[in-house]
């Protein structure tokens, strides 16, 4: 008897007296009480219950529903195990109900499986915005394999290349091990994984700390690339900044090719332009910082376009005569030729100079 009632305990005890020689009278009062007791359900495979903790025996845990003929077992893996760590015989747990098998009346739950699919349902349904925690347990040549928790449960996610920072990382390897915050981007359900975005995550708190930013204070950050006119730099965390050529360290002017990806640098902020910040490892004023309507300048022509020749005005400052200011006065210019030049406009939110010939 006690195989077939261990799932409801007060059942059980209706036979805990001794009545071997009461004879049938007691019997008969004992069956009926059983009968009236409760009510004999029937699980269903799917159905989430809400069952008291009897503990642990052969390996499997046990719970107990009034009116299911026997326990719903649990078996004692870790992945089931992880989720009873703190659990105390007779507390109530709700576990999912997976298999019934009618030949032995075994009734199998999970409690690993409910949790996992409630926390599936909360992160298919997060907000745009919302983060979640992910550690990089791994990389392979297209991505990282991830792990991301959500709701006290760790499920397996893809982060590709491209999607692991603001900017190309360096090395590789540089986030394995690492936990941070990453944004979903889709669920795959042939591979039944979650692909993920550091770099997305990265991209919305760059309003806030571009805000954060003061002049007049050293930073630190890491070359992310060089190009024949300067460099780029990643820093806190999730912003990146050009030093132009100008406004590198001397040592360094005639050698940007030789600075490798991953070089730590020293530099101040000197001007944000919308979402562009611009660098410098020289605290001086340049032209730019001065310059102003109706001024006239000697440049140096460098480039002539469709739409108008571009005069260089010093290392990093550069003016625009557009081609109808010298259709006006009838004369053309060509690169290399050095001209006098007259400021119409300034334009600081985008950096833009606007020239006519002086």
């Amino acid at each position: 008897m006690t195989n077939t009632l261990i799932g409801n305990p007060e059942l059980a005890s209706i036979f805990d007296e001794d009545y071997s020689n009461k004879g049938l009278k007691k019997i008969d009062k004992n069956l009926n009480k059983l009968y009236n007791l409760d009510e004999i359900k029937t699980p269903i495979v799917g159905q989430v219950v809400s069952a008291r903790y009897c503990g642990q025996l052969s390996q499997q845990h046990l719970f107990s529903v009034p009116g299911y003929k026997d326990c719903i077992r649990i078996e004692d893996r870790l992945s089931e195990a992880k989720y009873l760590k703190n659990s105390q015989v007779d507390d109530f747990i709700d576990v999912l109900i997976v298999d019934i098998n009618q030949d032995n009346y075994f009734i199998r739950g999970s409690i690993a499986s409910l949790y996992e699919t409630r926390a599936h349902e909360t992160l298919k349904s997060l907000e745009e915005g919302q983060s979640v925690t992910a550690l990089v347990k791994s990389a392979n040549p297209a991505g990282y394999d991830v792990e991301i928790s959500h709701g006290g449960v760790t499920l397996p996610a893809f982060m590709p290349n491209t999607l692991a920072g603001i900017n190309k990382l360096y090395d590789v390897n540089s986030v394995v091990g690492q936990t941070f915050e990453v944004m979903i981007e889709s669920f795959s359900d042939q591979e039944g994984t979650y692909i993920v975005s550091r770099r997305k995550y990265l991209q919305s708190l760059i309003p806030s700390a571009i805000k954060e930013l003061e002049y007049g204070k050293v930073y630190n950050g890491n070359v992310t690339g060089t190009t024949p006119f300067g460099v780029f730099v990643e820093f806190n965390e999730c912003l990146t900044g050009m030093i132009h050529k100008a406004n590198i360290d001397p040592e360094w002017q005639d050698k940007l090719n030789e600075i490798r990806p991953g070089t730590p640098i020293e530099f101040y902020v000197k001007e944000i332009i919308k979402d562009k910040i611009i660098l410098t490892q020289i605290l001086r004023e340049t032209l730019w910082d001065t310059i102003k309507n109706g001024q006239v300048i000697e440049g140096v022509v460098k480039d002539v376009k469709q739409f108008g020749a571009l005069v260089k005005l010093d290392d990093e400052t550069i003016g625009l005569v557009h081609t109808s200011e010298m259709e006006k006065i009838g004369k053309r210019l060509q690169s290399g030729q050095t001209v006098k030049v007259k400021v119409l406009s300034v334009d600081r939110s985008s950096r833009k100079i606007f020239l006519t010939i002086g």
